[in-house]
């Protein structure tokens, strides 16, 4: 139980003391913006009764408490009540950390064994199955969900269950095979090298969902995933200079066939702006747009800090390499984990889908695993 021991007014704050925890301060401003009364505050809805324009500059006039709650009574006579549970919620370390995510860093196929495999209907019927596909994929940013009908329709379910389908300008849930519906490698039989999906987004896909439907008559099509976190952490420490260069600049990415056009610019590794910690990696090396540079060094640097990036990614060390088979299906964060795959010949086909990013983390928060 969460207790308070005092509580003081320091000039236009308000500082309380914890049971075995740090003092915490208030602003009265802060204060009187977050009064829960009724009139302040609609409980159903979890939502303010009150413009920020219209909150009242005011002075505490008095305050008093106990180990459970404050009670202030304002300049204007309002009469705030603060839970002792509420206030402490907002200590700025414990609060800040709280809302991190925690990634653990992984390179080659150390991970196979630590990511979720899971049978699908743990997935979908149990809060603990749920569970672990999330962690897993917060985590390390991979899960794999086992014995899933090998059709697009049971691929579905399964991406409805993480979050819902995200639809881009492939369609909600999509097949593809070496038919060139789309103006993009995948839809070939070709080597892909490691990369992030839809770059070229001004929000990019967050999970990518994949289906191996069917191979047969061939072989090859092995699936290649690298952590994109692991690689930028490790350029960081080794070559910062080209690690300063991929979160500042921003660099281009673009996506053009028939009846679209999309494009979007923005650093090659994004970093919490008051952190620094990694938050996504939009590592493309088909859909780096042509460019024009303010200077020879802007533009040495271009190439000289992609390609640093790049020898992490595609050193076969970091990478973990398998066939992707019918009935498993693929969870990946997009954010992190870059995919490829090796040439292949036969009939090969893949279903999956996106999803969003807001949506994935939405269950995640449902689920208690993330604030």
């Amino acid at each position: 139980m969460t207790a308070i021991q005092r509580a003081k007014i320091i000039e236009r704050a308000l500082e309380i003391q914890l049971v075995e925890a740090n003092s915490i301060k208030f602003e009265d401003c802060w204060l009187r913006d977050h009064c829960r009364c009724t009139s302040c505050y609609h409980a159903d809805t979890f939502q303010r009764a009150i413009h920020i324009l219209e909150i009242p500059d005011s002075k505490i006039v008095s305050m008093e408490y106990d180990e459970t709650q404050i009670t202030i009574i304002w300049d204007d006579d309002h009469k705030s009540v603060y839970e002792a549970s509420f206030l402490a919620q907002f200590d700025y370390t414990k609060w800040s950390d709280g809302r991190k995510l925690k990634p653990i860093y992984w390179h080659g196929d150390e991970i196979a064994g630590k990511v979720t495999r899971i049978n699908v209907d743990k997935f979908l019927n149990t809060t603990d199955g749920a569970k672990r596909v999330f962690q897993s994929l917060l985590d390390y940013g991979v899960a794999l969900i086992e014995e899933v009908d090998a059709t697009l329709e049971a691929t579905e379910v399964v991406c409805k269950a993480l979050g819902g389908v995200q639809h881009t300008i492939f369609g909600g849930m999509w097949k593809f095979t070496t038919r060139a519906d789309h103006a993009d490698t995948a839809y070939t039989n070709l080597p892909l090298a490691l990369h992030n999906d839809s770059t070229y987004f001004t929000e990019s896909t967050g999970l990518q969902i994949l289906h191996c439907l069917e191979h047969s008559n061939g072989e090859g099509g092995e699936t290649t995933l690298v952590d994109g976190f692991y690689g930028a952490n490790r350029l960081r420490s080794e070559i910062p200079a080209d690690y300063t260069f991929l979160t500042t600049f921003n660099i281009e990415a673009e996506y053009l066939e028939d009846g679209h056009h999309h494009k979007y610019s923005a650093p090659i590794i994004k970093t919490d702006t008051k952190s620094g910690d990694l938050v996504q990696i939009r590592y493309n090396v088909y859909d780096r747009s042509s460019m024009a540079f303010a200077s020879s060094d802007e533009c040495r640097s271009y190439y000289r800090s992609l390609r640093s990036l790049g020898r992490y990614y595609e050193d076969t060390k970091n990478q973990w390499q398998f066939k992707l088979k019918p009935g498993t299906v693929m969870v990946i964060d997009n954010f992190r984990v870059l995919h490829g795959r090796t040439g292949f010949t036969g009939t090969r086909i893949l279903g999956g889908s996106y999803v969003s990013r807001s949506d994935w983390l939405d269950r995640a928060r449902v689920l208690g695993l993330i604030q």
